[in-house]
C-alpha cells in the first residue's frame, strides 16, 4: 500500500501578510491509478535578506505644511502675487502704498528697526547675510550693524526703488527659510497691510503624514519610508522635518483627535502635485536572515510550523518577522540554498 500527501485544513496565520499555511495528515490510499502520475512538487530555495517590518498611514502629496505670512506695516495693500508663484531672495512679496515689501533668507526674523552704528543682534547679521547674498556688501557679515552696513542698505534701497533711509524697518522685508511658494493669498488689494496676507510653502512637492503623538516614534528625521503613488507607483521618500508641536483636532469630528506633523521629500517626485498617498514606515528590521515564503510553511497538528524539505521530511522550523509574503526561519540542518516545497 503506498502513502501521499493528502490536505485535511487550512491554518491562517494571525499576521499582516495574507498567505495560506497548509497541515497535511498521512492517509492509506490504494496504488495510483495507470498513468496518473504525481504532480512534481514545487520548490523553492531558503535564501539570505534583509526582512521589515512596516506600519502604513495615510498622507497627502503637495508642497508640505503651509507657513502663514503675517504684514507689519501700516499702509494699503497695492499689490499681491499670484498663487503658485515663487519667492525667491531680494523679490518682492507683496507691496504697501506702492512701496514693495521684499523678502529675505534666515531663521531670526526682524523685530526692531535697524538703523544704528552699534546695534548688535541675531537679526543684524540675518540683514547683513542677505545684503552680501544679493551683492551689497556690508564688511563683515557678524552680528553688529555698523556704517558699511548703513551704507550696503542704502544701495540696495536704490536699486529697488526705495527711499534711501540706510535703515530697515519690520515691516519693509518678510524673513523666509527659503525661496517658497505662494500657497494662498488671503488678502485683498485695498486691505489693511496689517495682520495675515499670505501663505507659503516650499517649492518642491513633499508628502505629509498627520501622526498621533503615539507614533511619532516611526518617524526618524533623515530615515527613508517608503510612498505608494495613485497610479500604485512605489517610491522611496526620506523624514525631512518631523513637527515639534502637537496640533488641535479640527473639524466637528468627535474622532479626530491632536496631530503631529511629518514632511516627507520624494527621491522621484512625479507628475502629480496633489494627491493622496499611502506612507510606509518601517518599525522593525532583521538582517541578514533565513527567509522563505510564507506558503512553505506548514501548520503542525501538535503545534508550531515546519517547512518540508526536497526529497526529505518536515523539518521544525521557529517563525520570525513576517513581511510581504516572507517569513524569516531558523531549524534544524537549514541552511541558505536549501530547497524547501511551497503550496501551489
Amino acid at each position: 500500500m503506498s502513502r501521499k500527501w493528502v490536505l485535511t485544513g487550512v491554518a491562517v496565520l494571525a499576521v499582516t501578510a495574507t498567505a495560506g499555511v497548509l497541515a497535511y495528515t498521512w492517509t492509506a490510499t490504494g496504488p495510483p491509478s495507470a498513468g496518473a502520475g504525481p504532480a512534481p512538487a514545487q520548490t523553492v530555495a531558503i535564501v539570505r535578506a534583509d526582512l521589515s517590518d512596516t506600519r502604513e498611514v495615510a498622507g497627502t502629496l503637495g508642497y508640505g505644511a503651509e507657513t502663514p505670512l503675517k504684514g507689519h506695516k501700516a499702509g494699503t495693500i497695492t499689490w499681491l502675487p499670484q498663487v503658485g508663484g515663487e519667492i525667491d531672495r531680494g523679490k518682492v512679496l507683496y507691496k504697501v502704498d506702492e512701496q514693495p515689501v521684499l523678502a529675505l533668507f534666515g531663521d531670526t526674523p526682524l523685530y526692531r528697526k535697524l538703523d544704528t552704528p552699534g546695534t548688535k543682534g541675531k537679526d543684524v547679521k540675518v540683514l547683513e547675510a542677505n545684503l552680501a547674498a544679493l551683492g551689497y556688501s556690508p564688511g563683515t557679515v557678524d552680528e553688529e550693524f555698523t556704517a558699511a552696513t548703513s551704507a550696503a542698505v542704502k544701495k540696495w534701497q536704490r536699486a529697488n526703488g526705495v527711499k534711501e533711509t540706510g535703515a530697515v524697518d519690520p515691516g519693509d522685508v518678510v524673513v523666509l527659510q527659503a525661496k517658497s511658494r505662494i500657497s494662498a493669498v488671503k488678502a485683498q488689494l485695498g486691505d489693511p497691510a496689517e495682520g495675515e496676507l499670505l501663505s507659503v510653502t516650499g517649492t518642491s512637492t513633499a508628502v505629509t503624514v498627520p501622526l498621533d503623538p503615539g507614533q511619532v516614534s516611526l518617524a526618524a528625521k533623515d530615515a527613508k519610508v517608503g510612498v505608494t503613488l495613485p497610479t500604485g507607483k512605489q517610491v522611496l521618500g526620506t523624514v525631512a522635518q518631523v513637527g515639534t508641536s502637537v496640533q488641535s483636532g479640527k473639524g466637528s469630528d468627535p474622532n479626530s483627535s491632536p496631530k503631529v506633523t511629518v514632511t516627507i521629500t520624494l527621491d522621484e517626485p512625479g507628475n502629480f502635485e496633489s494627491a493622496p498617498v499611502r506612507v510606509q514606515f518601517t518599525t522593525e528590521t532583521h538582517k541578514g536572515v533565513l527567509a522563505v515564503p510564507i506558503t512553505a510553511l506548514v501548520a503542525l497538528r501538535e503545534g508550531g510550523y515546519a517547512v518540508q524539505v526536497r526529497g526529505g521530511g518536515l523539518v521544525a522550523v521557529k517563525t520570525g518577522l513576517f513581511s510581504q509574503g516572507r517569513v524569516e526561519i531558523t531549524g534544524s540542518g537549514l541552511v541558505e540554498g536549501t530547497q524547501v516545497v511551497i503550496a501551489t
